[in-house]
């Protein structure tokens, strides 16, 4: 179970490097795909209340510089902010000052699919062959520290 937790987790960890590379090497990719995010969820959200849309600190650099690319797109008045905890990317809307709000960031739905992650690793490796790979090394590591203490005995004895 440890291997398989590790494994999990040193995936999401090559994935948020990777997507963040990418993020970083196709930032106007990204920005589209930011706008498809906003338009698809705009009927949701454009209702005469306040809307507050809240962006990773390189993203809000962009569209505060930029507002009217958000503004031209709803009806009422949007506030655009910076996460206090920055992210990968993605964004955060709040209505009505946070009574209602929607998590659209890298790291929310690439948790949202840690299930569906470890399910699929289960399929690729099951329990019994994690518990046997597990222990085969425990037996490799009890072998080589047996290895050096014997190596240090004899190199005491030596000393001596």
């Amino acid at each position: 179970m440890d291997l398989k937790n590790s494994l999990i987790k040193t995936l999401k960890i090559n994935l948020f490097n990777h997507i963040k590379k990418e993020i970083d090497d196709h930032y106007l990719n990204y920005l589209n795909f930011l706008f498809n995010i906003i338009k698809n969820v705009k009927s949701t959200v454009d209702k005469p209340q306040a809307i507050e849309i809240i962006f990773n600190l390189k993203d809000y650099d962009y569209f505060i510089q930029n507002p009217e690319k958000i503004q031209d797109l709803f009806k009422n008045p949007v506030e655009i902010n910076k996460d206090d905890n920055d992210f990968i990317g993605g964004i955060k809307i709040s209505l009505g000052s946070g009574l209602i709000s929607y998590d659209y960031t890298i790291d929310n739905l690439i948790d949202k699919k840690s299930s569906f992650i470890q399910r699929e690793i289960s399929k690729i490796v099951n329990d019994s062959e994690i518990k046997e790979t597990e222990s085969q090394f425990n037996m490799f590591i009890q072998n080589q520290k047996s290895k050096i203490n014997k190596h240090l005995k004899q190199y005491d004895q030596i000393q001596i």
